[in-house]
């Protein structure tokens, strides 16, 4: 890309597809309780098993911060509990409840629609190439 090329011809896309997508998600977890962030959360440590807070942090790439206020809103609403760490006092591990356990299996199915309404029409290399353009910008701007 040029030197002289507009900036805002990847910024303007970029934004209005993490808009609309942002849109789409909200809706389709809005029949679970859940926003997109405590979906993400409780996905990650049904995959992965019980997670400490800071850790849920690094792997979401979120703000610590941020995860404490998703982890509060979560256990509020019974999406996941904290206890003591066995192994350490100072630790909190989170585990997701049954309730989690019981809708994620349908909330995975709705993000996967959205997934799929976002790759309708993309042949399979537009969407590889889409992917490695995205990763690329994403690499670009970590610090």
């Amino acid at each position: 890309m040029s030197e002289s090329a507009p900036v805002l011809r990847i910024i303007e896309p970029v934004n209005a597809v993490s808009k609309a997508v942002s849109r789409e998600l909200t809706e389709a977890l809005r029949p679970f309780g859940l926003s997109f962030a405590q979906f993400s959360m409780i996905d990650l440590i049904d995959r992965s098993g019980h997670q400490y807070p800071s850790s849920l942090a690094r792997r979401l790439e979120i703000e610590t911060s941020t995860m404490a206020s998703t982890l509060k809103r979560a256990e509020r609403d019974g999406f996941i509990l904290r206890s003591p760490d066995p192994n350490d006092a100072r630790g909190v591990l989170v585990t997701i409840t049954d309730h989690s356990r019981d809708i994620l299996p349908k909330a995975r199915d709705a993000v996967y629609a959205v997934e799929q309404r976002c790759a309708a029409g993309i042949s399979g290399k537009e969407f590889e190439d889409g992917l490695a353009f995205l990763r690329k910008i994403t690499m670009n701007l970590k610090v």
